[in-house]
């Protein structure tokens, strides 16, 4: 069906105003873009609703185009595109939670019809496949805000040019798997507050960007990192995530290490790792002296998660009990057998997701989190005897004294 642009039908009209007022709440002029993740989601759950007067499969609606249902985005919808040129809002990835939505665009040169858009704000390629560079006219859209090329499996390439789009704010590039570095560039977006897909290798090319490009950025508070590197944080590059002032929310995923076929979750494989990395960092006397002989994750930090944690230990980083203001905790795979050392106190949220190794107590979780509210815990045979319901959730009574199993609902 050749789309067009349609318009909403008098009928449901209370559901068309509530969309157009969130898609403001996207596009107004100011700078809070703190809850831009839950304003998305409501938006997408709205535009859900309100697909019974949305009869194309391209739709505009006061200043933004979303992609309601198109699987391939061709010359078809050039017309919508070409339309307007102060649209604030072009959402044609995926916005539907199922990962088997498909999307793609046989040819990229069809992007170029918003390449006059310079109002643009917000602009989604998530999840569409085939895009394997991005179009250049993209660095003219200098008052872009939110760049979201999640799930973008086929880009090779996060181009140099990124680093003209000063006013972006938000920048997701997280499961793109053919990247392998960072340009240099990312250290010149001052503006950035989101930064989810940040890469970090084995190379030693000094043209990728790293944490230390990073420290250039004064308005950072969430960053996901996503590294092929067994070893990492090494002390130098805990160095600079430490001088992240702002960081509230961070994420390190070791997963390419296991795409990359760098780990073996055999217990003896894991044990031999454990110790040759032990011995490793034992060598203090071989540090840089340059470096601060306290190296801890930035103390600003309210959230952390850990992916594919390559360790069988808990991480020396994690010892020093300086996270006096993390809340939420969430380790999810790897190797970790126990969590003995950790510090972290304030911590409220317990999330353990995959961790066949992992054996301890329930009275030793009680001692290291004395402020835990919650608890869930999935495939961790290691914690049978946690006192969970059926979905593996624990919940502090409201009062604070007893404790009660009571369901999924948080």
């Amino acid at each position: 069906m050749c789309s067009s642009i349609s318009q909403p039908n008098p009928l449901n009209n209370h559901h068309h105003k509530a969309t157009t007022a969130a898609a403001a709440a996207i596009t107004n002029d100011d700078d809070d873009y703190d809850n831009y993740q839950v304003r998305i989601l409501a938006l997408t759950n709205m535009i859900g609703r309100d697909l019974n007067f949305m009869k194309e499969t391209m739709t505009e609606i006061q200043k933004w185009i979303v992609n309601v249902d198109a699987a391939i985005i061709d010359g078809r919808h050039e017309i919508i595109f070409k339309r307007s040129t102060d649209l604030k809002v072009v959402y044609l990835g995926r916005w539907q939670h199922s990962v088997t939505h498909h999307i793609e665009v046989p040819d990229i040169k069809i992007l170029n019809a918003f390449k006059n858009m310079k109002k643009l704000r917000f602009l989604s390629l998530r999840g569409i496949s085939l895009i394997t560079e991005l179009p250049q006219f993209i660095s003219q859209l200098t008052n872009l805000k939110i760049l979201d090329l999640q799930a973008c499996h086929n880009l090779e390439v996060v181009p140099d040019w990124i680093g003209l789009l000063k006013n972006l704010t938000h920048l997701d590039i997280s499961g793109c798997y053919l990247l392998d570095h960072m340009p240099k560039a990312l250290g010149a977006l001052s503006n950035l507050q989101v930064l989810k897909g940040f890469i970090i290798g084995d190379s030693n090319d000094k043209k990728s960007c790293t944490i230390n490009d990073l420290t250039k950025l004064p308005k950072l508070r969430e960053l996901s990192i996503s590294t092929s590197m067994k070893e990492f944080p090494t002390d130098l590059q805990l160095h600079h995530l430490q001088r992240l002032k702002s960081l509230q929310k961070l994420k390190i995923s070791w997963s390419r290490c296991i795409l990359q076929g760098k780990t073996d979750n055999s217990p003896k494989q894991a044990q031999l790792f454990s110790k040759q990395t032990k011995l490793t960092r034992s060598f203090i006397e071989q540090r840089d002296p340059k470096l601060p002989l306290s190296l801890e994750l930035p103390s600003s930090l309210q959230k952390l998660e850990l992916e594919g944690f390559p360790e069988r230990d808990t991480p020396g980083w994690l010892w020093s009990g300086n996270l006096k203001n993390l809340k939420k905790l969430y380790i999810k795979g790897g190797l970790l057998c126990n969590l003995d050392k950790i510090v972290a106190t304030t911590v409220e949220m317990l999330q353990l997701k995959y961790l066949s190794n992992l054996e301890m107590p329930w009275k030793d979780i009680m001692m290291l989190f004395p402020n835990l509210i919650y608890l869930e815990k999935v495939e961790c045979p290691g914690l049978n005897s946690f006192p969970c319901d059926q979905n593996g959730v624990w919940m502090r009574k409201d009062n604070g004294i007893g404790e009660k199993c009571i369901g999924r609902s948080y």
